[in-house]
């Protein structure tokens, strides 16, 4: 309520655009202004208006840093201009940045795009490492908004790593890395969903290992800066393999004891994921998602579109740049490339670098051009030549200044530095000549670029207006044809979820799979029993055990829970498309469900002439769906009575008959909620004991995104392993009967 009442109280303020500047606009222009350029006006906004304005805020918010990045990166404020505008209608950026859309990832591509700009600024120069502190503070906001952290702390570290490797490292690059990863970390820590993670968590200790080498490698410095009699290079290299040497084995000693003792949390299913040949994780609930299937061409061509290819150009022209940054752009595009294969929802994550990496060619290419044409009127100012920084002597900058004196004849001969010095000298000489040649060159060069490339920029205008359209179409309500070639509007499941916000008591409690959880607690008002924000496997289990159980089965569980169930029907997108994914779920965790010796659930699925098997035959979820709908195929009437089913048949809903009051009245009280299980940060809740007999029949999942507790892996699970092995062929979690 607080927020709400906020918003009441700020002032509403108009501002009238001047004419001066309206007349400077071009009329298009005009259009894709607040309020077609008339003015601005601001004023109390409502927190539902303001929830679905926050999608499109960060989404500029987004495309700011992307530029801001870019520019660092490519040194080319040409190039960053071009990749602002790649950005901002690129649909891997606008299918979690349209208004409405209302997800994590809408703030998260901001922060990642913040820390990646700010971590750029502070390794460009040695004496940049202040802007580390603004890096780390800025993952801790991107820790705060999506689990996704991980990556970009990863990657942070792997660009670290790879400095050193490139013999970069400087007392300024310790001093950045260090103050971004103790300030981000130790900011993350504090938030109950990550807590000891950074440094218990397998995912993480890339990041970790990266922070104390670092630390070791400095102390090194340290050493050898204060010691009175000089340390040769190659003394200094031999120095430092044996401290190594001796901290690794001593390292390697405590994480073995670390190991037996069962400090480290293991990979989760989503990251294991993604370095898995095999599609499915092992977990039936992530395997489910259809946004955790590998991407494919058609995915990167919708989501990427032709800037995409522009990219892979773009890698040819991030190399001559002096920022250390340059290879932070390479190392996120290889890692989120791979990601993206192995997930399609990972996509998002390619949206700013395939943004960044098209701006590259075009500006490079356009600073060129540029600089040609100015040169024909005016003489461009010298570069001050930087001051040279001390050569270190005893590391990987060693070793590659010795492999160049090796092989540097062969890679770059004398001729071609001959021809070099030439070219300048005839710049310099006979530049009366030199000027025009290169002015015509830049004109030609950037005339058949752009007479080649709009037809190209068209075509990605219109395919993102196209898509974005699509996507800002709303989900409860869509357009389709009949059959006499009438366009309708079906908007069931808006109307069912009103239907029930009307016509049910306030304090009702429906139940429904997880995927409509949210939309029962934002549209319909009442509460849900799981939504998208469910992390606790064995609870959403339950609920898929319940739904694919038989009627009478269905009904002991479910009075002790709900008071009305719904269900998605009329075969668009309907629950019996979803129900093998509810039973193989519920099986995970109810052995007794489907049973050991069937871990894909084939017995709850359809034969190949489309009729359902005995056991689905029998379910409350096909009942439900089916009632009165499919001949013979009824609810009983016992347990359920159905209230109402939408206009088009999209959406059913039933009260449940003979609810337990006790229980609710139980589930009520607040002195029986527990949200947080011992040394856990999730909601793991509480059942009404009349469902105790239930509950213990469960198996606990190895819930890998839970690391407080150990249990036994799954038969699901169990197959998923043993065929990735190559035990057996393995079976697709989708194959039916």
């Amino acid at each position: 309520k607080m927020p709400k009442e906020a918003m009441k109280h700020i002032p509403t303020v108009k501002y009238k655009m001047p004419k001066e500047i309206l007349t400077q606009i071009p009329k298009w222009l005009l259009f894709y202004l607040p309020n077609k350029g008339k003015g601005l006006s601001f004023g109390p906004m409502s927190l539902n208006d303001v929830c679905c304005m926050v999608p499109a805020w960060f989404g500029a918010v987004a495309t700011f840093l992307t530029f801001m990045w870019a520019w660092e990166a490519s040194e080319s404020s040409n190039a960053a201009l071009f990749a602002a505008a790649v950005m901002s209608i690129l649909p891997a950026h606008i299918m979690r940045s349209m208004s409405g859309e209302f997800d994590n990832e809408c703030v998260a591509v901001s922060t990642f795009c913040l820390v990646l700009w700010l971590w750029s600024r502070s390794v460009r120069t040695p004496s940049s490492w202040p802007c580390g502190i603004l890096a780390g503070i800025a993952y801790i906001t991107a820790a705060v908004t999506w689990g996704g952290y991980i990556f970009i702390n990863n990657l942070i570290g792997l660009h670290a790593a790879v400095l050193v490797v490139l013999g970069k490292y400087s007392t300024g690059l310790y001093r950045a890395y260090t103050l971004y990863y103790l300030i981000g970390t130790i900011g993350a820590m504090q938030l109950p969903v990550i807590g000891w993670a950074p440094i218990r968590s397998l995912e993480q200790m890339p990041s970790l290992l990266t922070f104390a080498v670092y630390q070791l490698m400095e102390l090194c410095e340290i050493y050898r800066r204060h010691r009175k009699q000089g340390m040769s290079a190659r003394g200094f290299f031999l120095f430092r393999v044996a401290v190594f040497s001796v901290v690794a084995a001593v390292c390697a000693a405590v994480v073995s004891m670390l190991v037996q003792l069962g400090y480290f949390m293991p990979l989760g299913a989503r990251i294991r994921g993604l370095f898995l040949e095999a599609v499915k994780t092992g977990n039936p609930l992530v395997d489910s998602v259809a946004e955790h299937s590998p991407a494919n061409e058609q995915a990167y061509n919708l989501y990427l579109a032709s800037p995409r290819y522009l990219a892979a150009i773009g890698l040819l022209f991030c190399w001559h740049q002096k920022t250390p940054g340059k290879f932070l752009v390479f190392l996120y595009a290889a890692v989120a490339y791979h990601y993206s294969l192995k997930m399609s929802r990972l996509i998002i994550i390619c949206g700013p670098i395939v943004s960044v990496l098209a701006g590259f060619p075009v500006g490079v290419v356009g600073d060129w051009c540029v600089n040609q044409i100015l040169n024909m009127v005016s003489r461009q100012p010298e570069e001050k030549p930087e001051p040279a920084i001390p050569l270190r002597t005893g590391g990987m900058g060693s070793i590659w200044r010795t492999l160049w004196r090796i092989v540097g004849a062969s890679v770059w001969p004398a001729e071609m530095t001959d021809l070099i010095a030439s070219k300048e000298t005839f710049k310099s000489r006979f530049w009366v000549i030199d000027r025009p040649i290169r002015a015509a060159a830049a004109v030609g060069v950037a005339a058949a670029l752009f007479k080649r490339g709009m037809p190209y920029a068209k075509e990605y205008i219109k395919h993102c207006d196209e898509i974005a359209v699509h996507m800002s179409n709303p989900q409860l309500v869509f357009q389709t044809t009949l059959r006499n070639g009438e366009s309708i509007i079906v908007d069931d499941y808006l109307r069912g979820y009103e239907w029930i916000r009307d016509n049910t008591p306030e304090d009702a409690r429906v139940m429904a799979w997880w995927d409509y959880g949210y939309q029962i607690t934002g549209v319909a008002r009442r509460t849900s029993i799981a939504d998208g924000n469910t992390w606790n496997h064995e609870h959403i289990a339950t609920l898929g055990r319940i739904l694919t159980s038989t009627e009478k089965r269905s009904h002991n569980a479910m009075r002790h829970l709900a008071d009305y169930v719904l269900v998605w029907a009329g075969g668009h997108g309907d629950d019996m498309g979803k129900s093998p994914h509810l039973a193989r779920i519920g099986n995970s965790v109810f052995p007794d469900h489907c049973g050991d010796d069937d871990p894909l659930c084939h017995k709850f699925s359809f034969y190949q002439d489309g009729s359902p098997t005995p056991m689905m035959a029998k379910s409350f979820l096909y009942k439900a769906v089916n009632h009165n709908v499919k001949p013979g195929v009824t609810l009983s009437t016992k347990y359920w009575k159905e209230v109402h089913t939408t206009k088009y048949g999209l959406m059913r809903v039933y009260q449940v008959l003979n609810v337990s009051q006790e229980s609710k009245d139980w589930i009520a009280d607040p002195a029986n909620r527990v949200c947080d299980a011992p040394g856990s940060w999730y909601c793991v809740g509480q059942y009404p004991p009349a469902l105790k007999p239930l509950i213990e029949k469960r198996r606990n999942f190895a819930q890998l995104e839970d690391f407080n507790r150990k249990g036994e892996k799954s038969a699901y699970t169990k197959h998923i392993e043993q065929s990735r092995k190559g035990g057996k062929a393995e079976a697709s979690a989708s194959d039916e009967l």
